[in-house]
């Protein structure tokens, strides 16, 4: 049963993995990232995959990453930019705090659920307060791709789609 849901997990974290764009590709960071900021990157990319439950909703809203490695097609403002920028920062770090409690809550969820003979009633409520701050840690992330959007003009939205 162990050896199951390690691999439902890995399954599942590859496949939402693959689902955010450049995510899935080892690639330099993108313009206008300090070594700090690259570093919160990085981390994040590698645990995101576990936390977020819907990214299907990220296809049809690219995030800060995404923009900014298309800034100068995008002809984006020195404004936007810091703006854009900020949004990230606030994203990025509230998302890893967030997934730092999901990673903890889900251990010892899984340290519980593998004896014998779990304490139901305690396990139902670990796993609804897991699944209530995946939730969460989701629309918060989605909310942040939709301030990113918000940052742009109609034309830039509008030529963002096409390099989507």
């Amino acid at each position: 049963m162990k050896g199951f849901r390690t691999r439902v997990f890995l399954a599942m974290t590859l496949g939402i993995i693959l689902c955010f764009p450049g995510i899935s590709r080892s690639e330099a960071p993108p313009p206008y990232t300090s070594i700090d900021m690259a570093k919160k990157l990085n981390q994040f990319r590698k645990e995101a995959g576990g936390a977020f439950i819907v990214p299907q909703v990220f296809q049809s809203h690219p995030g800060a990453m995404f923009v900014l490695m298309h800034a100068k097609d995008l002809n984006l403002t020195d404004k936007q930019i810091k703006k854009i920028r900020l949004i990230r920062r606030a994203m990025v770090t509230r998302s890893l705090r967030q997934i730092d409690r999901i990673n903890k809550i889900r251990s010892r969820y899984l340290s519980l659920m593998d004896s014998r003979n779990p304490p139901l009633r305690k396990a139902r409520n670990m796993y609804m307060k897991l699944t209530r701050l995946m939730a969460q840690a989701t629309f918060d992330h989605v909310t942040g791709h939709i301030k990113v959007g918000k940052v742009l003009t109609q034309d830039q939205w509008a030529k963002l789609k096409t390099l989507h």
